[in-house]
Parts: structure tokens; C-alpha cells; sequence
């Protein structure tokens, strides 16, 4: 049963119309049936949050795990212009606009809830202390993952200069290590922590902060790539290429026909793919695919 919430997240519906969920299937399926149904407010961006979901997804049909009140559950609805959505030289940045845009958030919120990000690196000068993009969903923090994103495009109905872009963020805030979906994940309560003793702020709050950050730095950056969407787009590359933790390491893709490729990732290009070489020299570019970055042989 899907059960709206009042009066919580306070800050976030400062920014944006703010559809507060119990429980629910999926944020995603929920806001993709607001704007399919005509029901979405055009006044501003809406952003639907949930405690709980049930079935939550990732990219590839890849399932998503989340802890009730445990896990940042949320989909913020974007109205952008639908030739941009479409043009395949710059809609790939829309991703990498909802990642930036997400870490962002997340470096605020620590700041402004008096926390301290934490080094797991124990003297690896490799390893950066900080939040950064593995190409081209997740959230990582010195290779563990945080979180992901998940986009996705929805007609308006009787609007066609216009298409809603729907970006599902799932991040895990309060997870103890025997409640991570992988061995390969974290959670902000394991990389980050409360400075000189101060009162640590709890989970319902901190997705509030992170909500109301998200959706103010997603309006920043969509206004700029609207109005400008190429030169956005270089400036983005520019950032994305320091940011990217994927960049300079061994990966296996999974594309979508099924076959796998092997190699290292060299470079983000001019429309937000991915360039990998292979063990023969030879340079694939990579726009869609589950790419894993694989450990490195001593």
C-alpha cells in the first residue's frame, strides 16, 4: 500500500513539490505514472521520497536493495527541452548532470551536519579521500559504492517540445556493514562522521538536507545546460574527467547484446561515452553498459 507522508522534509519543500511515500513499488514507476497520468505540476521540479521500496531498480534491470528508513529513496521529475533530451551528442551529459549533481549534495550536507568525510586509504596516496563517479551511475567513495542513478525519459502528454526525465537516486545512509547489499559497498555512516563530538544528525534529516541539495543543484545545472547545452557540456566533460573514478583502471563492460569487453577505461568523450582500450591496443567507445572496475593483480 502506497501512503503519502505531511510535513516531513522540511527543507526540501523549500525547493520543490514534494511527494513524501511510506511505502512504495518504485519512486521511479510512481513519478512515470504522475506525468503519464497529467498530473504533474509544471510549476517548478517535483521530487517523490520514500521509506520504503519494494522493488527498486537499477540500470540493466539490475535490482536495487534498499534498508527501510535506512536508504535515501527518491525521483526528482525534470521538465527539459525533448530535441536536447534527444540529441545523442549531448544527452548523454544528463547522467553525468544527476551525478555531479548528487555528490554535490552529499559534500554540503556532510559540511552542514557538522560531519567529516573519513580515510580508509590507510597512506594509499592512489586512493582519493572523496566522493567521486564511476562511469556512469554510481556513487563511490574511494571505490565502494554509495549509491546509484537511474534516468529515464517520459512523454508529457499534449506537450511535445517537452520531455520529463526522471532521475531515481538510491544511496545508503545508516547502513551497518552486516546490512550492505555487497562487499563491495558502504554507507555515509561508515565513511563519514561526526566532528569534535557534535551531535550526530539522524538519518530522516540527513535525506532531507541531501533532497533539498539535490534538487537545487539539478536546477543550477539543467538551466545552464538548457540555455547552452554544448558549451555546458565541455565544461562538464572537463569536471567529469577529474571526478571520474573509473578513468586509468581495468574494467570488464557488460553491453547490453551480451557479449563483454575487457580493457582499460582511457577517456570520457565529447558525448559523455566511454573509451576503453583493449589488451590488443585497439580503442572501443562504450555508451551503454554495466562497467565493472576490476581488481588489480599484485
Amino acid at each position: 500500500m502506497t501512503t503519502e507522508l505531511n510535513g516531513d522534509y522540511r527543507r526540501a519543500r523549500e525547493k520543490a513539490h514534494v511527494i513524501s511515500l511510506d511505502t512504495v513499488t518504485s519512486t521511479n514507476d510512481y513519478a512515470a505514472q504522475l506525468v503519464a497520468d497529467g498530473r504533474l505540476d509544471r510549476n517548478g521540479m517535483t521530487i517523490v521520497l520514500a521509506r520504503e521500496q519494494t522493488q527498486g531498480r537499477g540500470r540493466l534491470d539490475h535490482t536495487w536493495v534498499s534498508v527501510p528508513g535506512k536508504s535515501f529513496i527518491a525521483s526528482v521529475i525534470c521538465i527539459v527541452n525533448a530535441d536536447t533530451a534527444k540529441d545523442p551528442q549531448v544527452n548523454g551529459w544528463l547522467q553525468m548532470i544527476a551525478g555531479m549533481s548528487v555528490i554535490d549534495a552529499l559534500r554540503e550536507t556532510v559540511m552542514s551536519a557538522n560531519m567529516d568525510w573519513l580515510d580508509h586509504t590507510m597512506g594509499n596516496p592512489s586512493m582519493r579521500s572523496e566522493l567521486q563517479l564511476k562511469w556512469p551511475n554510481d556513487i563511490v567513495y574511494q571505490g565502494m559504492k554509495l549509491g546509484g542513478i537511474l534516468a529515464q525519459l517520459v512523454q508529457i502528454p499534449g506537450d511535445e517540445n517537452s520531455v520529463a526525465i526522471i532521475f531515481g537516486v538510491g544511496l545508503n545512509l545508516d547502513l551497518a556493514p552486516d546490512q550492505l547489499p555487497t562487499a563491495q559497498s558502504t554507507s555515509l555512516q561508515l565513511i563519514a562522521s561526526c566532528v569534535n563530538g557534535a551531535a550526530c544528525v539522524p538519518a530522516d534529516q540527513l535525506a532531507d538536507m541531501i533532497a533539498a541539495g539535490l534538487v537545487n543543484a539539478l536546477s543550477k545545472r539543467l538551466w545552464y545546460f538548457g540555455e547552452n547545452p554544448a558549451g555546458y557540456a565541455q565544461n562538464l566533460h572537463r569536471r567529469i574527467a577529474e571526478e571520474c573514478w573509473t578513468l586509468g583502471k581495468p574494467v570488464l563492460v557488460h553491453r547490453t547484446d551480451g557479449t563483454t569487453l575487457t580493457g582499460e577505461a582511457v577517456a570520457i568523450n565529447e558525448d559523455a561515452s566511454l573509451s576503453v582500450r583493449d589488451d590488443s591496443g585497439q580503442v572501443h567507445v562504450v555508451r551503454t553498459g554495466d562497467v565493472g572496475v576490476l581488481p588489480v593483480e599484485d
